[in-house]
């Protein structure tokens, strides 16, 4: 192999290969990358066997071929080059790398050992804009479960069906996040894990146009026309989760979602380790307040006008759930529909129904 091709471009794709490596002692090679060469186009692979990246950059081929160098000492080094074009030649596994100021040769792994990324026939498939899946996946993946004690909990849940639109939602069994898009598609019901679900935010939030993503029972596939990323899907089944949505109210908030946000970011500094606030909504007078205080720090009060309809009531929560599901909201104006201080509460924007989300009180504080 012997090709030239910008630092820079080469440097981008090789961050977002290496977050799809391994260290696995018996196949060292999921530490390293596979640089191969295709009709003036260098292509870079990685794999840990449960997911898959490929991407590629236009290159001056020389000779074609293909080499698979450890993918940190390989990033260390072309980030340590100036900006320019580079050239990458391989002989023997080894790589050598030349730029304005330097030359390194760098040992590399047998691209034998190097697995193979599986190839998903396309029968089920459909496209999407960029935006739209990005979007819909950074308003739900902050409800999707931490642990995989459940792994349809550290999951996204992606589906249509009839008349519903392709719809993302995720929980973990203490906030749930629900986000629908505009887009009609066939049938379909997958789980998306949690870092997978990352890691298509990661490779494709900075591109144009419509990802592709093609999936059967086990794999799914996003790409475009100089990406793709491959994961394996949960196995298993997403709670009924439908019935859990009030669709009426006790107190009814109208409230400006910055202020909401300041003040509850505020009040987070003085809750205790069980980060909760108490959100108090005064009927009568239309105000709503949030109050947090800790023994070591101290303590906030602050009232907001809103306009408010229903009881009043004060309630628990933990502030960086309230805050998720606030900042995923684009209108200006919040509602918040309670039904008790026991039971969640609905936060959506006003007179928006395309997303919405669910936060459970905290109990017995």
């Amino acid at each position: 192999m012997k090709l030239i091709c910008d630092k820079n471009e080469f440097y981008k794709l090789l961050t977002l290969a290496e977050r799809n490596t391994s260290k696995n002692p018996t196949l060292p090679a999921l530490s390293a990358v596979l640089l191969k060469t295709s009709k003036n186009r260098l292509i870079i692979i990685s794999t840990n066997l449960e997911v898959g990246f490929e991407g590629t950059i236009p290159s001056k081929i020389e000779e074609e071929g293909e080499v698979t160098p450890p993918i940190k000492t390989l990033i260390s080094v072309i980030f340590s080059i100036p900006e320019g074009e580079i050239a990458l030649e391989s002989k023997n596994q080894n790589l050598k790398i030349i730029s304005k100021t330097s030359t390194t040769n760098l040992k590399c792994f047998s691209t034998e050992d190097f697995p193979l990324l599986p190839k998903i026939k396309k029968e089920n498939y459909l496209n999407i804009p960029q935006e739209t899946l990005t979007h819909a996946l950074r308003n739900t993946l902050p409800a999707s479960a931490a642990t995989y004690t459940k792994p349809e909990l550290a999951s996204i849940y992606i589906f249509s069906q009839n008349k519903i639109p392709l719809t993302f939602v995720a929980t973990d069994s203490f906030r749930l996040a629900e986000q629908k898009t505009q887009i009609t598609s066939p049938a379909l019901s997958l789980l998306l894990p949690q870092k997978s679900g990352q890691e298509v935010v990661r490779i494709f939030e900075e591109t144009q146009g419509d990802i592709e993503i093609i999936f059967n029972k086990n794999q799914i596939v996003f790409q475009n026309k100089n990406l793709s990323f491959i994961s394996r899907l949960t196995e298993g089944k997403f709670p009924e989760y439908q019935n859990i949505i009030p669709q009426s109210f006790l107190t009814q908030v109208v409230a400006d979602k910055n202020n909401l946000i300041n003040s509850i970011r505020a009040a987070g500094i003085f809750s205790s380790r069980l980060s909760e606030v108490l959100i108090s909504v005064n009927s009568t007078e239309g105000i709503l307040e949030v109050k947090s205080s800790n023994s070591d720090t101290g303590e906030y009060l602050s009232s907001t006008p809103a306009k408010i309809s229903g009881q009043s009531l004060e309630i628990n929560f933990n502030y960086h759930y309230f805050l998720e599901a606030l900042q995923a909201i684009s209108n200006q104006k919040v509602f918040l529909g309670f039904n008790g201080p026991q039971k969640a509460v609905l936060v959506r924007g006003f007179e928006e129904s395309s997303y919405l989300h669910l936060v459970m009180p905290l109990k017995g504080v």
